[in-house]
């Protein structure tokens, strides 16, 4: 089917006609082209910054039943399906919604959904969603979320859950600086393309461009990306124009990596009463909540003794220059962990090397227990073993699968550990982040994903940092609780990276005044990412 995003001028509420005729005309541009699907921005009309609910009350706004006729009105006289971001007056006129409408090429509202994961000021006029429906139509089943709730990956999970091949995002992404070639998003840059590929869902979105009330920018490049997380087609940042291309919702790959929803309990729990909550209270002196941290990338496959000098070598001049963690590089698959025998001479060199220089070490490890095989994680101090982690999501028969998530408390903060593909399960940093973390130490293997983009994506929607620790190519990278990338790794050497970890600012988790990654989340509303049955879905395509 042919998808067409319209790219439309911000406007303000009080020129909410001029922008809704604008708005049409544009739609019957883009339906003229042939679209099948058309996707408007988030608050299309009357307007996205309102400047409180009297505001909009005393505008000369149309009224519910006049926009649905006309826009119902619009999908019939083309035969398309059309996706439109509206403010919508509520029955109780206590609060304003604000909504993505779905019309069907017959005119009818084919349903709606609201925005769940309210953005700053707009909290003052919008009531919270709390449901999100997929809807079943002639081109697809169709999942609807609003710009930031793109940022709350259980959205777009329990979309994917519920049979989406294609979940449609009106936005109004904003932005600041002071070019306009180039304006962008985090969410546009690496959080949407992340909940594509790790649903395996097509992602349609639909922005504004220009200034707002004078003080909201936008940042325009509306985009439609494919279930491997590729944009297939990215509109400017600065003009009107309608962004089209061809989907195929037969190329859905489904869920990526099979999911373990056991162990995601604290996903669709209160937050009272979860580490998390005990964090966010606790008096910290900022100076003790420092540690410069370190990631090494080497070439995966080395030997055992050529990888053991190595990792001597460099970690010895990471400690003269006063790195306190280093995250090594996996040593699974090699002959460091070939056998028992091996595995444990190998712990025991990395123990001894961990005391003598002072510092922590984290090393992925194939770890064997009473007949069995484990994926694994350990974590030394100064030559003191403080944490190991058995890997929950074992796909390899070989292997026996972990049991638990794992946090360990540190001198370097509370440290989190993800393995290999746990990377793509936006479950397991979740998890992580509610059970305190302070930064997720990821150590991978050689991967056919974009890790560095995905650690973005972890760090910022938890706000914590990530340390990355991959081969040469797989990008390794220690990233901000904001997404930034503090440092990163060249793509083609080996090399060490280090940078501050602030862990500190990781318990900060604000988002923007009022929208906080903790305190705003709705559990109630992620009971299917908790339930087996959701499991089904993990391999379909």
């Amino acid at each position: 089917m042919r998808v067409s995003c319209v790219q439309i001028e911000a406007h303000n509420l009080a020129d909410a006609e001029s922008g809704l005729q604008r708005a049409l005309a544009m739609i019957d541009e883009a339906a003229g082209e042939g679209a099948d699907l058309v996707v408007l921005p988030e608050c299309s009309y009357p307007a996205y910054f309102l400047g409180g609910k009297d505001e909009y009350r005393k505008a000369a706004v149309r009224s519910w039943v006049n926009l649905e006729e006309l826009l119902g009105g619009k999908a019939r006289e083309h035969r398309c399906h059309l996706v439109v971001g509206l403010v919508r007056p509520m029955e109780d006129d206590e609060y304003l919604s604000n909504d993505a409408v779905l019309f069907g090429p017959g005119g009818e509202v084919v349903g709606s959904t609201a925005k769940s994961f309210l953005w700053h000021f707009d909290r003052y006029w919008f009531r919270k969603g709390i449901d999100y429906p997929v809807f079943d139509t002639a081109i697809g089943r169709i999942g609807l979320m609003i710009c930031a709730d793109g940022r709350m990956p259980e959205i777009a999970r329990t979309l994917a859950l519920r049979g989406a091949q294609i979940i449609v995002d009106p936005t109004a992404l904003v932005t600041g600086g002071g070019d306009r070639s180039a304006l962008s998003n985090p969410q546009v840059e690496y959080m949407l393309p992340v909940r594509a590929l790790e649903n395996g869902v097509w992602i349609v979105v639909a922005n504004k461009v220009g200034l707002e009330a004078d003080t909201i920018l936008y940042c325009g490049r509306s985009c439609v990306i494919n279930p491997g997380g590729e944009k297939v087609v990215v509109g400017s940042p600065d003009h009107e124009e309608i962004v089209s291309c061809q989907v195929r919702l037969s190329e859905r790959a489904g869920l990526p990596v099979i999911r373990r929803p056991a162990t995601y309990g604290l996903i669709a729990a209160p937050v009272s009463g979860q580490p998390i909550g005990n964090s966010l209270r606790e008096a910290i002196v900022p100076d003790a909540t420092v540690a410069r941290a370190a990631v090494l990338q080497l070439r995966h496959g080395r030997s055992a003794a050529e990888y053991l000098h190595r990792v001597e070598e460099t970690a010895g001049r990471l400690a003269q220059q006063d790195v306190e963690l280093i995250v090594l590089p996996s040593a699974m698959g090699t002959d460091l962990d070939g056998d028992d025998s091996q595995s444990a001479a190998t712990r025991r060199a990395v123990a001894v090397l961990s005391g003598r220089l002072g510092v922590g070490l984290a090393l992925g490890l194939t770890e064997y227990d009473g007949g069995r095989k484990y994926r694994a994680c350990f974590l030394w101090d100064s030559g003191r073993l403080v944490g190991k982690y058995r890997k929950v999501h074992q796909s390899d028969p070989g292997f026996t699968a972990g049991e638990d998530l794992a946090v360990f408390e540190t001198r370097f903060g509370r440290v989190g550990v993800m393995l290999d593909e746990e990377g793509m399960l936006p479950e397991v940093s979740r998890c992580l982040m509610l059970m305190g973390a302070d930064a997720i130490v990821w150590v991978a293997l050689p991967s056919q994903w974009p890790l560095r983009i995905l650690a973005r994506s972890r760090a910022d929607e938890n706000k914590v940092y990530v340390a990355l620790a991959a081969p040469i190519g797989g990008g390794s990278a220690i990233v901000s609780p904001g997404g930034s990338l503090v440092a990163a790794a060249l793509p083609d050497v080996e090399q060490a990276i280090s940078a501050q970890l602030v862990w500190v600012s990781s318990r900060y988790k604000a988002m923007a005044p009022g929208t906080h990654v903790v305190w705003d989340r709705v559990p109630q509303a992620y009971g299917a990412l908790v339930e087996e049955e959701g499991a089904d879905h993990s391999r379909l395509g």
